[in-house]
């Protein structure tokens, strides 16, 4: 049997210690993740990507409030422009 390089002739002639050093080589290897270790990491992931989408959101929001507020410019500078000619007695 190999783990990650390592031959392990048999499991079953594996000792106690022997077994303790094949599971802190793992350890110390990072093929076997302490289960507190992935739930922090699973946290961070979650926070990540909850900034993420609240972002996204803000972006979004901004991009259509832009998009409205051009809209009024265009309209009231048509206006504005509309009403100079008017009084200038100049013809569209």
């Amino acid at each position: 049997m190999i783990i990650d390089g390592f031959h392990i002739p048999s499991v079953e002639t594996l000792t106690p210690a022997g077994l303790v050093i094949l599971l802190v080589l793992l350890f110390y290897f990072q093929k076997v993740v302490p289960i507190g270790r992935v739930r922090d990491e699973q946290k961070t992931t979650e926070y990540w990507r909850d900034a993420a989408e609240k972002k996204q959101a803000t972006i979004d929001k901004q991009a259509e409030t832009i998009h409205v507020l051009a809209e009024g410019v265009g309209k009231t500078v048509e206006k504005v422009m509309s009403t100079i000619q008017e009084k200038a007695g100049v013809d569209k």
